[in-house]
């Protein structure tokens, strides 16, 4: 148990000490709640304090209580682990709203909602083995997916690609207009009921074949996130943030963006997501 909590805070990359790192700084210690809630998996909440900026792990607040509540009724108290953990004895389902209400002794009571988004499914992959040329004369492929997008509502969406290394140019009208290099999107561009999208990339890994540097090919599958807007808002700004923190080559903006935050009366993000997973790809040239 303990290493799939690990897991889910890996996957999402929440760092409790950054979402403070370029706020002001309380005076004082105050919340913080941070979850992840994935349809078909059990609800993990994780409970801590501010702490100073040069501590290396922040307090996890263990002896709080955790009210779970599920379309605004009340389902449960969860269960308190070590390091400020909690698990609920619920598997979360796409469509729920999940609001959290926590209570740390000695402090105000701090809240979060959100509302894990349906799936949409995966129409189709094709996956082009030389899409293009790098300047210094390597190959790299591309894959296009189809997926089911609905026009009348305002949907996110996240895109894992397993065996990919690094984006390549993009391309694509969507991936364009969010502005950022990452595979995080909405649908506002979509008019259809159904959108493919080409994703440049490579592998990280090069061969020499038939007079010229070509990507080398894996095996991958493609995970589709359909994410709730909290997710999407919170993964933008900490992409932001990052490269604020550490432009590259020494370049960009000398102050980082601040993180997005949903937690009322503290700090944290409390997002969820439901997704689909394709079956293993085997790309070949």
């Amino acid at each position: 148990m303990k290493k799939h909590l690990i897991l889910i805070l890996v996957l999402f990359t929440f760092s409790c000490r950054d979402l403070v790192e370029n706020m002001p700084f309380p005076s004082a210690p105050r919340p913080v709640l941070n979850s992840l809630i994935k349809a078909g998996k059990p609800i993990s909440v994780h409970v801590s304090l501010t702490s100073a900026m040069d501590t290396l792990q922040l307090t996890g607040m263990s002896e709080a209580i955790v009210e779970l509540f599920v379309d605004d009724e009340f389902a449960e108290i969860l269960y308190p682990e070590e390091g400020g953990w909690f698990i609920s004895s619920l598997v979360a389902q796409a469509g729920k709203t999940y609001s959290l209400r926590v209570q740390i002794p000695g402090y105000e009571m701090i809240s979060a909602r959100t509302t894990i988004p349906k799936p949409s499914a995966l129409l189709g992959i094709h996956h082009i083995a030389i899409a293009g040329k790098e300047e210094q004369g390597e190959t790299y492929p591309a894959v296009h997916f189809t997926f089911e997008n609905n026009p009348d509502e305002e949907l996110f969406f996240e895109v894992y690609i397993s065996s990919l290394g690094d984006l390549r140019t993009i391309i694509d009208p969507v991936l364009l207009k969010e502005g950022i290099p990452i595979l995080l999107f909405s649908n506002q561009m979509i008019p259809e009921d159904q959108y493919t999208m080409r994703v440049n990339y490579t592998t990280g890994s090069h061969s020499y074949h038939n007079g010229r540097w070509i990507t080398e090919l894996y095996t991958f599958v493609i995970e589709l996130r359909t994410v709730s807007k909290d997710y999407y808002h919170f993964a933008r700004q900490k992409y932001l943030y990052e490269t604020g923190r550490f432009p590259e080559f020494g370049l960009g903006a000398n102050t980082s963006f601040p993180l997005y935050s949903n937690v009322e009366g503290g700090y944290g993000i409390v997002a969820g997501f439901s997704s689909v997973v394709s079956d293993t790809i085997y790309p070949s040239y």
